[in-house]
């Protein structure tokens, strides 16, 4: 198994607990055994683009998160923070997947008060 796969496996797992989903619910909505999700996660299986574009859409994430040139992409393209790290791609990934406007303002505004920061980088900035 090549080095780049060992990513996303873990990142699978990560977002995956992120979202608050088992390997069992993520099995029955890909389809597969709870066993098989596992084997996915620690890289005993190997995963077909198709299967990873089924993971992606269980995990309510784009396929594109998963490909170190993509994020790379989409990260040069947020100037005022500079490259954004897989964790902070975790995150903004996380939070694009919130539906509920009143929950992404929560959200914000949880993040803003732990942060004590009270100016964000808005797209006017750029």
């Amino acid at each position: 198994m090549k080095k780049g796969d060992r990513k996303i496996e873990r990142l699978i797992r990560e977002i995956r607990k992120a979202k608050g989903i088992s390997q069992m619910e993520l099995a029955e909505r890909i389809g597969v055994s709870y066993q098989q999700v596992q084997k996915y996660e620690k890289g005993v299986s190997a995963l077909s683009v198709g299967r990873l574009q089924q993971i992606a859409e269980a995990l309510e994430v784009p396929l594109s998160l998963f490909f170190p040139a993509e994020r790379e992409v989409i990260a040069e393209a947020i100037p005022c923070y500079g490259v954004l790290t897989e964790e902070e791609q975790l995150l903004l990934a996380s939070f694009r997947s919130i539906r509920d406007k009143r929950i992404k303002e929560a959200v914000l505004s949880f993040l803003h008060a732990l942060s004590g920061k009270k100016e964000v980088c808005t797209d006017k900035d750029r």
